[in-house]
C-alpha cells in the first residue's frame, strides 16, 4: 500500500533520514516514534507531497509519488495534524467542513451516521449542537478524529492523535483506530500505551 524505497531527507542543509525503507500493507496500523526532530512529521508530509525525498521513492498504492500523481494521492488520505486552527462556531460545522469539498461532498454523514460514531468514543450525542467553545480539548480530539474516519479514505495518517487524552480515552481510541480493519494507519505517537498497540512500530532517531 505505502512505500519508502531508500529514501533520503535533509532539513536545513543537513541529512535528518538516510536510507529509510519500509513497506506498509493495506490495513497495517503502523505508528512512528523516537524523539523531537527526528523526522517522523517530515514522512508523513512526504506521503502527502508537502516535502520531497533528497533521494529514494515513495510509492502510494502503487503509484509513485510525482506532481502528476499527488492530486490522486492525497484523494486516498484523511490526514490529522498534530495542530489546527478551528475557525468554526459549532461542533457540527466543525465535522461537516472537510465534506464541503468537492471532492468528499458525497461522503458528508447524515446526523445518525456521526452519532454512531460518537457511541464508538464515549462522546454524549448533544455535543453535536454544542459551540467549540464549549467541549473540551479531549472532546475536541475525538471529534476531529471521528470526521478524518467520517471520510472513509483507505488511509489515514495522524499526528498524536491521544496527546489531550487521559487513558480511558485512549484505551477508546486504540480500539477505534483497530476496528478500521481495512484502513491502514500511520500515526505518529510519543503515548507508550498507543505506541504498544500498534501492529508496528517504526523508531525514528534514538532516544
Amino acid at each position: 500500500m505505502i512505500q519508502f524505497n531508500n529514501t533520503y531527507f535533509i532539513y536545513d542543509e543537513k541529512p535528518l533520514i538516510s536510507g529509510f525503507s519500509v513497506n506498509i500493507a493495506r490495513g497495517e496500523k503502523v505508528v512512528i516514534y523516537g524523539p523531537s526532530g527526528s523526522g517522523k512529521s517530515t514522512l508523513v508530509h512526504a506521503i502527502l507531497g508537502f516535502v520531497q525525498a533528497e533521494q529514494g521513492e515513495i510509492i502510494v498504492n502503487n503509484l509513485p509519488i510525482s506532481p502528476d500523481s499527488i492530486n490522486e494521492i492525497r484523494q486516498l488520505t484523511s490526514w490529522l495534524p498534530q495542530d489546527i486552527s478551528l475557525p468554526y462556531n459549532s461542533v457540527r460545522d466543525m465535522i461537516l467542513a472537510p465534506f464541503e469539498f468537492k471532492a468528499n461532498h458525497s461522503r458528508k454523514p447524515s446526523d445518525q451516521e456521526i452519532l454512531a460514531e460518537f457511541d464508538k468514543l464515549k462522546l454524549e450525542h448533544n455535543l453535536l449542537e454544542k459551540g467549540i467553545t464549549e467541549i473540551s480539548g479531549g472532546q475536541k480530539q475525538r471529534i476531529l478524529l471521528l470526521t478524518t474516519v467520517l471520510l472513509r479514505k483507505p488511509i489515514l495518517l495522524l499526528d498524536e492523535p491521544t496527546s489531550a487524552l487521559d487513558a480511558q480515552s485512549v484505551d477508546l481510541v486504540i480500539n477505534y483506530l483497530k476496528s478500521l480493519t481495512d484502513t491502514t494507519i500511520i500515526a505518529i505517537s510519543h503515548d507508550e500505551k498507543f505506541i504498544n498497540a500498534f501492529d508496528r512500530k517504526l523508531l525514528i532517531g534514538q532516544f
